[in-house]
């Protein structure tokens, strides 16, 4: 990696922004590809890495293959070595680039894995914070790798029942998609609207969901229910992080998403998983 490559300063963007501009450079600067894939890690910082198949997967070449994988225990052999895969993508380095691992955690803290064919996605959920890793795999050989995660700010709290963490696409706001992330406990089932008239519903287990979907358009919806069948949350798929619908605010009215405004709503409570 040299300076050629590197995004103008971040210091003026907005950090999601920051990391799809290294992400887009990195690819561009590695030639074309067959189709456009989306890379997207809800992150306060993103860093993406190419590993020179330092893990080796022997995948089937069935690219219509859909693993999704809630906690460790529903591993496949594929998903633990792509754990192990990311584990290693967030070792120290001694390259003097600064480490990737801001939030330390082990094979014990995958909370959500999902495979895509070629494409895996991991998700990391602790008390301390969150790590998403997301890798290509091709001829049984870890392609390229991307993580990214943050330290909770405010780990005890969302932004409504829903918090999107990993988003991943085969187009740029389309196609063949995994989705990871937060639900509280509001939150009894939560669908996706595929934006043709189709659905997928999530998986939802310990605070956390999955989910994976094909022929999703740039319209696509999350939407939250209770235990009654009532809707009680509707936002768009790939809406970026950042770009909150209202204000939110705990119990005593500080303001723990977006900025204040005349209509804050209230921050659903978050329990993380017990290890």
């Amino acid at each position: 990696m040299n300076d050629l490559i590197q995004p103008p300063a971040e210091r003026d963007l907005p950090p999601d922004r920051a990391a799809r501009m290294r992400a887009r450079l990195l690819t561009e600067a590695r030639g074309p590809r067959p189709r456009q894939r989306r890379r997207l890690l809800v992150a306060a910082a993103a860093v993406l890495v190419v590993m020179a198949g330092s893990v080796a997967f022997g995948l089937s070449r069935d690219n219509d293959t859909q693993i999704l994988a809630m906690g460790a225990g529903e591993l496949d052999s594929s998903l633990r070595r792509a754990v192990q895969g990311c584990l290693k993508a967030m070792e120290p380095r001694d390259d003097g680039l600064p480490p990737l691992a801001f939030v330390p955690v082990s094979a014990a803290d995958v909370t959500i894995a999902s495979r895509r064919g070629q494409w895996i996605v991991v998700l990391f959920l602790t008390r301390t914070g969150y790590m998403a890793c997301d890798m290509s795999v091709r001829f049984g050989l870890v392609r390229s790798s991307s993580v990214g995660g943050e330290a909770w700010p405010q780990r005890d709290w969302l932004p409504g029942p829903v918090q999107r963490l990993s988003l991943s696409s085969t187009e740029q706001d389309g196609g063949s998609v995994s989705a990871l992330g937060r639900v509280s406990a509001r939150v009894d089932r939560l669908v996706l609207e595929h934006g043709d008239g189709h659905t997928t519903t999530a998986r939802i287990e310990a605070g956390a969901f999955g989910l994976i979907a094909d022929d999703v358009a740039a319209n696509a919806e999350l939407v939250s229910y209770d235990r009654t069948g009532r809707e009680i949350d509707r936002r768009s798929l790939f809406g970026y992080s950042g770009d909150y619908p209202h204000c939110y605010t705990d119990p005593s009215g500080r303001i723990v998403y977006g900025e204040r405004g005349p209509a804050c709503l209230p921050a659903d409570p978050w329990t993380p998983p017990a290890r």
